[in-house]
């Protein structure tokens, strides 16, 4: 692991920042959170409703891929919170605003959610992605800590799309590297580049609302720092330059 991580970076890469936590519920969370939400947080705020909210909840309930998908949305000054029936979770819009005001914005919807409703939380994650323009002619191998050989076939310069989960810090963190990859963004604009997907997860064993917040401030800044941690690790340091890195 890295001795020194960057403050920040000057060609930030980030196109992407998610808390999500999830839990079970006796009663329609979906149907109940957003409301008290949205009359809890202040500031600019709208709330809408989901394609996916058009589908009955049994049918949700019985579709794992569906389980966890949020039901609605607040648009909520810089963030976006998405209420599921068994989860939530808050997105920084791009540009990031950084770790200063997106773990006080986690911190405030987290302690507003009402502990009758949520009951047993069994995981709560923090991800990121980033998106990194590759330089005149830099093969995207290379741009990575990565090394691949398949069937005596060693990885040079051929597109590729990895997974992995490797467990650190008491998090698994699943990484995903795709070498070429499209993404638009909420405000319509269209990137192309190298994507580094890291969602790293605290397994949570179901236990009570009230003891995930206990200590809540420290619980995030670990494993935000373990999350970028990764990150840095990921690279390769004349990927790390490329980004023009600050250190103070």
């Amino acid at each position: 692991m890295a001795m020194s991580l960057p403050k920040r970076l000057k060609k930030e890469p980030l196109i992407d920042a998610i808390f999500e936590v999830r839990f079970s519920s006796n009663v329609p969370a979906s149907m109940v959170i957003p409301g008290l939400l949205f009359k809890t947080l202040v500031g600019e705020k709208k709330l809408d409703s989901l394609p996916i909210s058009q589908l009955p909840k049994q049918v949700r309930d019985a579709d794992p891929n569906l389980k966890f998908a949020p039901v609605s949305r607040i648009d909520w000054e810089q963030f976006f919170v998405h209420v599921g029936d068994y989860s939530l979770s808050i997105a920084c819009k791009h540009p990031y605003a950084g770790w200063s005001k997106f773990k006080p914005a986690i911190i405030t919807v987290m302690e507003a959610l009402p502990p009758d409703i949520v009951g047993a939380v069994d995981r709560c994650s923090m991800k990121y992605v980033d998106m990194i323009q590759a330089a005149n002619n830099q093969q995207k191998v290379s741009m990575i800590n990565l090394k691949v050989d398949i069937a005596g076939h060693e990885l040079k310069k051929e597109p590729y799309q990895l997974r992995i989960e490797i467990p650190r810090d008491g998090y698994t963190h699943a990484v995903q590297i795709v070498s070429e990859a499209k993404a638009i963004l909420h405000t319509g604009k269209e990137l192309e580049g190298l994507i580094v997907d890291i969602d790293s997860i605290l397994p949570q064993d179901g236990i009570p609302l009230g003891s995930l917040l206990e200590g809540f401030s420290e619980k995030l800044d670990k494993l935000h720092a373990s999350n970028k941690a990764m990150f840095f690790d990921c690279i390769t340091p004349d990927t790390l330059e490329l980004l023009e890195p600050v250190y103070e």
